[in-house]
């Protein structure tokens, strides 16, 4: 039996986290040596992201946005699959200027951060949100340097990674998911500024 196409729906929903990986790197080698084409139906964003050579998000029966998962992950068309693929922090600002495909904007705060890569047109002074992936922060002791100023309020540990909570200025909470390498170096603790 030779399918042109084969379906799976939530084939590995019921398996636990090691298994479900180990199953995952079978049905990845199944795909390269066999060429078969693979409709994958699954809510966990991690096994789309490892398994998909190309991603249909839909909400509500319609597509929301289809590519690979890097762009999906890295440039999301709405704030909704922002929000599905991996975590996010949207937080209000103000648009400033863009050059050369680069923004500048303002937090709510006042403080400036440059390099954004927008998504869509802007007005000088529009208010907009800016879209942070936990990832993407990095920890500096020294407010003097930092673009954003946060307060943390909790700390969580999770092995190669922490999960932090922090507070900005405008009292907003953000998700930060640094290394605990990067954690140790810093030395930063809850109510560290």
């Amino acid at each position: 039996y030779d399918p042109p196409i084969l379906l799976m729906d939530e084939p590995l929903s019921a398996l636990d986290k090691k298994l479900r990986e180990e199953i995952q790197g079978e049905i990845r080698r199944i795909h390269r040596e066999t060429g078969v084409t693979i409709l994958y139906v699954t809510h966990d964003q991690e096994e789309a992201l490892h398994l998909s050579d190309r991603i249909a998000l839909f909400k509500d029966g319609r597509i929301e946005q289809t590519g690979t998962g890097e762009d999906l992950y890295l440039r999301p068309a709405t704030d909704f699959v922002a929000g599905f693929i991996g975590n996010s922090n949207f937080l209000a600002a103000e648009h400033l200027d863009t050059i050369n495909g680069t923004a500048t904007i303002r937090m709510t705060d006042g403080s400036v951060i440059s390099g954004v890569r927008p998504n869509g047109t802007f007005g000088k002074g529009q208010k907009t949100r800016l879209m942070i992936r936990p990832e993407a922060f990095s920890m500096e002791r020294s407010p003097a340097s930092a673009e954003l100023n946060v307060e943390i309020v909790d700390i969580a540990f999770y092995g190669e990674r922490r999960r932090i909570v922090a507070r900005i200025a405008a009292g907003q909470e953000v998700d930060i998911r640094p290394t605990s390498a990067a954690m140790q170096s810093q030395g930063v603790s809850p109510c560290s500024r």
